[in-house]
């Protein structure tokens, strides 16, 4: 039983996982844009267009239905298509019992279709089975927001489709037409084989042919962004050696070009990738210009690696560059603020810098040995 309480429950825990920081982007969400403030690609709009409306639908669903039971029509539809198969089933044995030659091809048609109807009611059941936890799957990946916005609108659409389609489910149905107002209505059927399919925009689209949506590779895009950080925090240039292991670490890790779309389209709030993104959309089956966008976005991360190498440097050089400037021997005084008590060291230059006591007193003994008529707090 997959019981919708538990399932929105799920997706808020997944959220607070999967969306850290989210909270600081909704106002730019909402009008189109990136954290960044530039404009999204349609297809990302598209994809969180369908996550708003699936989160929705199960916050209007009602607590306590078993979300995975089916409607009226869909039970309707599996008798009578256990009927069929049974009544067929009984006409091949009904024509078996009259036969004597168990290896002529009249024989063997009715054998065929004996085990034809036994394996459909097998099918059947395997593949209700997998539709039920493939929903489930489903809605709790909308609502906890860790598909892909780099997949194709119309798969998103067709899985919307297939997993929320029927009023029953808490959609508004104000007509009362039996079909949700927010036009989702997919009706279901069973096809030859007892495969299941669904009716959407007039064609039959068999489950087991519909791709699930892309993940967004959260390993992937995280270990790129955080590894900047860490080279960083290191100081250390990023050598011309260290650019080539680097380029080819990213062309494995791009080879994929499902990682490759979840890159551009899932991290374009910490990393400019919406021209690439809108690009891609402009050419969606060019070979070509899909390998220009590789080219390009591994091109930027090294040269984000490169700068990120080169902030560090500049930082840990100007970190011990305060640090020789402002060295207890550079020192040239001391002072000691009456109203606080802070201590501090006083430089030629008329520079101060707040020290301990220990510091401060151990200067001051220095420069009054050093200095005839010692005068505290002058340069």
């Amino acid at each position: 039983m997959a019981n919708n309480q538990l399932i929105t429950g799920a997706g808020r825990v997944a959220k607070k996982f999967v969306n850290a920081g989210v909270e600081i982007g909704k106002g730019f969400a909402s009008s189109g844009l990136t954290a960044r403030g530039f404009k999204k690609p349609n297809i990302v709009t598209e994809n969180e267009k369908y996550q708003s409306r699936v989160t929705s639908l199960m916050g209007k669903m009602k607590t306590d239905m078993d979300f995975t039971s089916f409607s009226p029509a869909e039970t309707s539809s599996m008798r009578t298509f256990l009927g069929s198969e049974r009544n067929k089933y009984a006409e091949a044995a009904k024509a078996l019992a009259g036969m004597t030659d168990t290896t002529s091809s009249e024989y063997m048609a009715q054998v065929d279709i004996m085990n034809g109807v036994n394996n459909s009611f097998k099918n059947l059941a395997s593949q209700i089975k997998s539709y039920k936890k493939s929903k489930v799957e489903f809605v709790e990946g909308m609502v906890g927001g860790v598909y892909s916005s780099g997949n194709d609108p119309k798969n998103t659409r067709q899985n919307t489709l297939m997993y929320l389609n029927q009023s029953m489910y808490g959609h508004k149905d104000a007509d009362g037409d039996g079909v949700s107002d927010e036009k989702m209505d997919a009706p279901f059927t069973i096809m030859d084989g007892g495969n299941i399919g669904f009716n959407i925009d007039g064609e039959i689209k068999s489950y087991n042919d519909t791709s699930p949506p892309l993940l967004k590779d959260y390993k992937l895009g995280g270990d790129i962004l955080t590894k900047n950080e860490s080279v960083r925090k290191a100081g250390d240039l990023v050598s011309p050696q260290s650019e080539k292991l680097y380029r080819i670490e990213l062309e494995s890790a791009f080879a994929s070009q499902d990682a490759l779309r979840s890159f551009i389209y899932d991290f374009e709030d910490e990393f400019p990738t919406e021209d690439l993104g809108t690009l891609w959309e402009e050419n969606p089956d060019n070979g070509e210009v899909v390998q220009e966008i590789k080219k390009k976005l591994i091109d930027r991360l090294i040269t984000s690696r490169r700068e990120a190498g080169q902030e560090g440097y500049n930082e840990k050089q100007a970190k011990e560059n305060r640090s020789s400037r402002h060295a207890d021997n550079k020192a040239t005084n001391v002072d000691l603020d009456p109203d606080t008590g802070q201590h501090f060291l006083v430089f030629s230059n008329g520079e101060k810098i707040a020290v301990s006591k220990k510091r401060h007193d151990a200067v001051k003994n220095r420069v009054a040995q050093e200095i005839p008529d010692y005068v505290p707090g002058t340069p």
